[in-house]
């Protein structure tokens, strides 16, 4: 079967439902965020929070930090996609093996030392940057929020040893401000919020170009792309997914252009 994508004459799918880099549309506000994240790294300033309702680019933006900080030697990366576990101790233990660290289940004081110890070694002896990336932090249990904070003690006069970047749903400030002791270690907030009309309709173009429309190649009727940019409420999750919904209805009627009434019908198909 063929896909619905070369029906238009497209090389690539440009709505794949993954946080492919290759699609990451740098519009100002996410440039302003990955910047930040950037310099608070680079400054190794410990703890930095990102919130972000579902849909709005947390997983697009952190994978597009990593593709640019693991080009860099001196950085060294670790993360986590699930940050639930059971104890503390299996948290620790988690956090070593993503950076490569083999460590026997011991006592969490135990643990700590050797991570501290690693740690010492990496960010003073070798200079170089540690940075424990967390994602859907908003599922770190209390004893995983005050490990976090511990680890943030460990420092030098110059810096932090370990920076750590938590990306998490709204859910996630509550549970740090009601922590004082941990709300203060926090550096750096940014907040990702939906897109405006204007900045959608620029995500479809970019994901559209990068898929190999030709310059001045429309597949959107203006009716058709001001209905997507509405109903995607700015979350360019929804945005990609019912843009790819749309194409598909429209190469499934035969059409080479994707109307209103083939938005309305991926509309439909989701309850929206």
């Amino acid at each position: 079967m063929s896909k619905y994508y070369r029906y238009f004459g497209l090389e690539r799918d440009p709505f794949l439902d993954t946080a492919d880099p290759y699609f990451y549309c740098e519009l100002g506000a996410l440039r302003k965020a990955k910047d930040r994240l950037a310099s608070v790294v680079d400054e190794s300033r410990g703890l930095t929070v990102i919130l972000g309702e579902p849909g709005t680019g947390k997983t697009s933006l952190s994978s597009a930090l990593e593709q640019e900080l693991l080009q860099d030697d001196r950085i060294v990366l670790g993360k986590i996609l699930d940050p639930t576990f059971a104890t503390e101790v299996e948290f620790l233990i988690a956090v070593g093996r993503v950076f490569g660290l083999s460590l026997p289940p011991r006592s969490s004081a135990a643990l700590k030392n050797a991570l501290k110890n690693f740690f010492f070694e990496t960010a003073v002896l070798e200079n170089r940057t540690l940075v424990l990336v967390i994602d859907e932090a908003q599922n770190l249990s209390d004893q995983g929020l005050e490990a976090l904070r511990l680890l943030l003690n460990y420092h030098v006069p110059q810096k932090k040893l370990l920076n750590i970047l938590l990306f998490g749903q709204s859910e996630l400030e509550r549970r740090i401000n009601a922590r004082h002791n941990l709300v203060d270690r926090v550096d750096s907030w940014i907040r990702l919020e939906p897109l405006d009309e204007t900045m959608a309709g620029a995500v479809l173009d970019f994901r559209l170009s990068r898929a190999g429309l030709s310059q001045g190649q429309q597949i959107f009727t203006p009716q058709a792309r001001s209905l997507l940019t509405q109903s995607s409420a700015g979350l360019p999750r929804r945005l990609t997914m019912l843009a790819h919904l749309s194409m598909q209805e429209a190469a499934d009627r035969a059409s080479t252009l994707v109307r209103d009434d083939h938005v309305r019908a991926a509309l439909a198909a989701r309850g929206i």
